[in-house]
């Protein structure tokens, strides 16, 4: 780190404190200019202008506690002349965190008193055997990122889920 000279005057309107804060703030940056070129790189593959990104729903997990409601495993792809690839170097549900599906988010099993699901499946009156199931087949989605309102990052996307059973 460079010894930049203490100030003793001002400079024009600038004090003398307030420009050797900002002189000591570049050395702070300068000092640590590997982690944040790592930091921009990062942001610069997430696209914030597009603020979603193609993903493929790759597995499910069951909410413990809840009813008709799955946190999602998902890899980013992007496109090809041919359809859809895993994108190198892409981001995943294991580096930044599980998917929710919007349609799913009201869910509570199905009452007498409300009957449907979301996306407004009946899953009170079905027949014996039929429930709602997981979003599955590694169906390409448009993902969104977003925090709560506690401040945790979220991705959520919104896909039907299917009513499905014996009969």
């Amino acid at each position: 780190m460079r010894n930049n000279p203490r100030l003793r005057r001002g400079f024009g309107r600038i004090s003398a404190g307030v420009f050797q804060q900002t002189l000591e703030g570049a050395a702070l940056a300068a000092a640590n200019s590997e982690q944040l070129r790592e930091l921009s790189d990062t942001l610069t593959r997430w696209t914030p202008q597009t603020k979603w990104i193609l993903a493929k729903i790759t597995s499910s997990t069951a909410i413990a506690g809840q009813s008709n409601r799955w946190e999602y495993d998902w890899e980013q792809v992007e496109l090809t002349a041919d359809g859809v690839q895993t994108k190198s170097g892409g981001f995943t549900s294991t580096d930044l965190g599980k998917a929710l599906n919007l349609c799913e988010l009201t869910n509570d099993g199905g009452t007498a008193g409300d009957k449907n699901e979301g996306p407004g499946w009946n899953v009170y009156d079905a027949p014996a055997g039929f429930d709602l199931r997981a979003i599955s087949g590694g169906p390409v989605v448009m993902l969104w990122a977003t925090y709560d309102t506690s401040s945790t990052f979220r991705w959520f996307f919104q896909l039907a889920n299917v009513l499905d059973g014996t009969c």
